[in-house]
């Protein structure tokens, strides 16, 4: 279904592709200085919170908040909308020329929609992250697998020591995911279970800490916020043992990724839409196989999976949800363009009419074949 989709319509030319993304910066850039006038006002909740410690608030000293404060506090309040507008006319740019076909256009929309919408209408801790995954894709692109990872861990590392923490958490399962889907299935069993009994020998404790916060987190939405939590829900049972762990985890993945199960309106279809492609950006199968490259973008959308796995344990709602998911759509847009069909043009070299062979995959051939790269040049 999502292959007929990506191949549906007519092919984008180059000239259209950057007409489009034209108009669509343009239209962005206009929104963006009114978007007080249309936004509603939940959406300004976290960049409100950062902008009081920029003018001196001590209320959340010490805080995630108040450490994105001190850096858009040097970029002062016209630096501040110049950085947000850059980050967002990349974003825009690079998620519309991945489309090649009409329906590619449209489902790219689909995940641009939420991004711009809640990341980058505001200067919030998610436009950095927005920012993150700019720049892992571009690396992605130039670079071999292993530098894209080493690239991965300064960045989210980074990120975790003077943001959120819980960054090192996503970063260790998505390089766990990315070798899990690498390996034979022996070892992918082996690491399934070693995985499931890693986590029943925890202490009770562990669950408590793992999950609590997002009680803690529905309790603020319901008492404190003047926004409410529509969609805000608590665990399912105690966080106090393994199997209540999987419960309340089992359940927060049916409220967060179908959420129409719960609250079937018009904008949770909008948002399972989103989720869904997203899940299947991500997973999908790839039709086809570009060497060192296509192993750059699986290790973007294992990230991915990072992502959802841990806002799985402490998502509120499914508004804080969608915000944080979509923050990294860039890279289920990349994976989603290898699950059409194969571009004929961008894949051939334009003198010989051959396909192109990057490093990586000319490296795999002469090992194959037995070929020295010596003696290649030789021939």
């Amino acid at each position: 279904m999502l292959r007929k989709i990506l191949s549906a319509g007519p092919r984008l030319s180059t000239g259209v592709v950057r007409l489009f993304t034209g108009l669509a910066i343009v239209m962005y850039f206009t929104m963006y200085w009114k978007a007080s006038a249309f936004l509603p006002e939940f959406v300004f909740r976290d960049s409100e919170k950062i902008q009081s410690q920029v003018g001196g608030s001590s209320t959340y000293q010490d805080t995630s908040f108040d450490a994105v404060a001190k850096l858009y506090s040097s970029l002062g309040n016209t630096g501040s909308n110049l950085f947000v507008l850059t980050v967002g006319g990349l974003f825009i740019g690079l998620m519309v020329g991945y489309s090649k076909r009409v329906g590619g256009l449209l489902l790219n929309i689909v995940l641009i929609a939420p991004c711009v919408f809640f990341n980058l209408f505001v200067a919030s801790k998610d436009t950095l992250v927005v920012l993150m995954s700019i720049v892992l894709v571009l690396i992605a692109r130039r670079w071999r697998v292993w530098q894209v990872m080493i690239a991965m861990i300064t960045i989210y590392s980074a990120y975790a020591l003077t943001v959120r923490i819980y960054f090192e958490l996503i970063l260790v399962i998505g390089i766990g995911v990315w070798f899990f889907r690498r390996a034979s299935l022996r070892i992918k069993t082996l690491l399934i279970f070693a995985v499931v009994l890693g986590l029943y020998v925890l202490p009770n404790s562990a669950y408590f800490v793992l999950l609590h916060p997002r009680d803690m987190a529905v309790d603020y939405l319901v008492a404190g916020s003047p926004y409410g939590a529509r969609t805000g829900f608590y665990n399912l049972v105690e966080p106090q043992s393994f199997t209540a762990f999987c419960a309340d985890y089992i359940y927060a993945i049916l409220r967060l990724t179908v959420p129409v199960l719960f609250y079937p309106g018009p904008k949770e279809f909008a948002m399972l839409l989103f989720v869904g492609l997203a899940v299947a950006s991500v997973f999908g199968r790839k039709s086809f196989h570009e060497g060192n490259r296509t192993d750059a973008v699986d290790l973007l959308a294992s990230l991915v999976i990072g992502h959802m796995a841990v806002s799985m344990l402490f998502e509120p709602d499914l508004g804080s949800y969608i915000r944080h998911l979509s923050s990294v759509a860039l890279s289920c847009a990349w994976r989603l363009n290898y699950l059409g069909p194969r571009r004929v043009g961008a894949s051939r070299n334009v003198l010989t009419g051959r396909p192109r062979i990057d490093s990586g995959s000319r490296e795999s051939i002469n090992r194959r074949e037995n070929i020295h790269p010596t003696k290649v040049q030789h021939l």
